[in-house]
């Protein structure tokens, strides 16, 4: 199981007291002049080093501090937590003056304190300043620095170490410039046995003949915190805690907590996120052990408070007719299909169990009759369908077995016929239809997407249905998530209302409020969810390119690079990839004498043969997407060259999905 968490806040930081001040208080007798100025110079010190405690400087000697939240430096992890956990945030957020503690009422040493830098990207670093609380004794004494550029955090490299006295508030570690990902302080002791506190940490950026600032790399830091990515971050930040937490203190499956937090976290790190991976392990790992042995989800393991993880021998009985769990079980399965859909095409043992089962209590009409009403969470069979739908389809990809993909056909035609009644139901509509629907099927998408469009807001939000009393973040983050994996331009008018709805909705948390809603249950969860999905889903760490930006890039290097999404293992071009073709196509009418080669590329994970067919039957596609909006074909070519050209390293992910790509080349 997790750590222990506790809630506990992060508790201002207070004034140091001026001791010579008191002392001239005090005095009745006259004072030299020497004397007077002497007291002042020793408040002018002290008020500054106050200061210092409450404010985490731009920049700080030698470079700027990449580490703070304000340049998009992050916490990827602490000791005893997920993430940053609820408080972690506060050590490189200089509009804060707290003080950061542990999470639990028990901590060990060392603590581990891992930040990374703006997009995950590597920087230079040269030092690492660490704030001590007012009452000094109880900050840090034995210090490491760590350095690491692989982003599983595991391959450390031990830089600089350092024992702090309490002479002064702000304490600097100074070391060579190191190239880096990830910056990790490790705390081994503190002034004062049992208590740990920290006020900010700072991280400089070094420099060298050649090096180009962070800062100058990524204009757009400038407006990181006012960012739809700032705040979808700020959601996983708190989902991932929380989630586990709720876990933790249930000891049972609570269908979407898990399995829709799961989907969230799988849908983030695709887009690069940062996400904790020990959170999604934790949460992937309950479900499996929920997983009954006829395969489906059941409902809870163990009570009386024993530990989960301790019960992977537990005796579980199959459920008996009257007992069902579809609801549960499709939440499962649509969790490790989002999950599988990040690794490689290997079948997944879990997965193929849970729509084993859930292909025997398929209605001949395709259906998936929920066993669960609660609104708006599980509401008619829409989304039990959908669900269903997208697990079939996955381990169809997986194993090539065609009963799946019959069952996914059969649960697509059911959602096809049947008429949409709430948000949810036309969001799910949308999902299934432009995802595995036939040409005839995917016809039906633009009617849904254009019936969406007139039920937004005059603030932006969708409700969850007509007869809701207003909008909020669970209907808003679904509907921005289906329209852009429909291929809806996330700069379009009602897309841009969508997300300033959700950007003004959340809270200083990070979560979004459970409000206008027809839960009886109200809570964060599901609004903060879909909120993180939408987001999450609709803004990757790469900008759509433009017909510009595509030319610009042309014009200097011969070729440009396009992130287009296809489907799993396929060849089949997503929709969401047609705003990025909408502007090839355009660049290539705007200047008719351009003629371009379309390659195709993979990571190395995989058969070499196969990635490189892959990448040649991807580029065909993309090809012929271009002359089927009227570019001609002459004007066209295609190759693939699988692993053998990667842009990035594939030792990780990040690396990897930078080097999943398609390339135009100047004939």
């Amino acid at each position: 199981m997790g750590p222990t968490r506790s809630l506990r806040k992060a508790r201002p930081i207070g004034d140091e007291p001026c001791n010579a001040q008191r002392a001239a208080v005090r005095t009745v007798e006259r004072a030299a002049w020497c004397l007077w100025l002497a007291v002042a110079f020793t408040v002018l010190a002290m008020a500054t080093d106050a200061s210092a405690a409450n404010k985490t400087p731009p920049s700080t000697p030698g470079g700027a501090n990449i580490g703070a939240l304000d340049l998009g430096g992050d916490i990827a992890g602490i000791t005893g937590t997920y993430g940053p956990g609820h408080s972690g945030r506060s050590l490189i957020d200089g509009s804060t003056g707290s003080v950061w503690q542990p999470d639990g009422k028990e901590f060990t040493f060392p603590q581990d304190i891992v930040i990374c830098f703006y997009a995950q990207e590597s920087a230079l670093v040269s030092a690492v300043l660490v704030t001590l609380p007012p009452e000094r004794t109880h900050g840090p004494r034995d210090i490491e620095v760590w350095t690491a550029m692989d982003d599983s955090m595991v391959a450390f490299t031990k830089v600089a170490s350092a024992t702090f006295t309490t002479a002064k508030q702000v304490q600097m570690i100074s070391f060579a410039p190191v190239e880096a990902r990830y910056v990790k302080l490790r705390v081994l002791s503190s002034g004062e046995k049992g208590v740990l506190e920290i006020g900010k940490i700072q991280v400089t950026e070094g420099s060298r003949p050649g090096y180009v600032a962070l800062r100058a790399r990524h204009p757009e830091i400038a407006g990181w915190k006012t960012s739809a990515r700032f705040a979808a971050q700020h959601g996983i930040e708190w989902l991932q805690p929380a989630a586990l937490e709720w876990q933790n203190q249930n000891q049972c499956f609570g269908c979407h907590v898990q399995a829709q937090a799961a989907m969230g976290l799988a849908v983030a790190k695709r887009n690069g996120y940062l996400v904790s991976q020990a959170a999604v392990q934790e949460l992937t790992d309950y479900m499996r052990l929920l997983q009954d042995t006829d395969g489906s989800e059941s409902g809870m393991l163990l009570l009386d408070n024993q530990s989960v993880m301790t019960a992977q021998l537990a005796a579980k009985s199959s459920h008996t007719p009257a007992d069902q769990p579809i609801t549960a079980t499709q939440f499962a399965a649509m969790s490790f299909a989002h999950l599988d859909q990040m690794g490689d095409n290997k079948p997944d043992p879990i997965l193929l169990k849970f729509v084993g089962w859930l292909a025997a209590k398929q209605q001949p009409t395709g259906e998936l009759i929920p066993d669960l009403d609660r609104a708006p969470i599980s509401q008619g069979s829409f989304m039990t369908t959908a669900n269903a739908a997208l697990a079939f389809m996955q381990a169809f990809a997986e194993t090539g077995d065609a009963r799946y993909q019959v069952a996914g056909g059969k649960a697509v035609a059911f959602i096809a016929a049947a008429r949409p009644a709430t948000t949810q139901d036309e969001v799910f509509t949308i999902l299934a239809l432009s995802r595995f629907g036939t040409s005839q099927q995917q016809s039906l998408v633009s009617a849904l997407i254009a019936r969406l469009k007139t039920e937004q807001g005059t603030d932006g939000g969708w409700r969850e249905s007509s007869a809701a009393p207003g909008p909020n973040a669970f209907a808003t983050g679904q509907v921005l998530y289906a329209f852009k994996e429909a291929g809806v331009d996330t700069r379009s008018a009602e897309f841009v209302r969508g997300v300033k709805y959700l950007l003004g909705t959340q809270e200083d948390t990070g979560a979004w409020p459970g409000q206008n809603t027809a839960s009886t249950q109200t809570s964060e969860f599901a609004p903060t969810m879909w909120a993180v999905i939408g987001l999450a889903g609709s803004y990757g760490d790469i900008e759509a390119p433009t017909a510009d930006s595509l030319k610009s890039q042309l014009d200097k290097t011969g070729r440009a690079v396009l992130y287009i999404n296809f489907d799993f293992n396929k060849s089949t071009i997503r929709p969401d990839a047609k705003p990025i073709l909408a502007q090839v196509v355009k660049l290539l009418t705007d200047d008719p004498s351009l003629t371009l080669v379309i390659n195709g590329h993979t990571d190395n994970v995989g058969h070499h043969d196969y990635n490189v067919k892959l990448s040649q039957t991807r580029a065909a596609a993309v090809v012929s997407a271009l002359v089927a909006a009227h570019i001609a074909p002459d004007r066209l070519s295609s190759g693939g060259f699988g692993p053998d050209q990667p842009i990035e390293d594939n030792d990780t992910e990040k690396g990897r999905a930078k080097n999943r790509r398609v390339e135009p080349v100047k004939m």
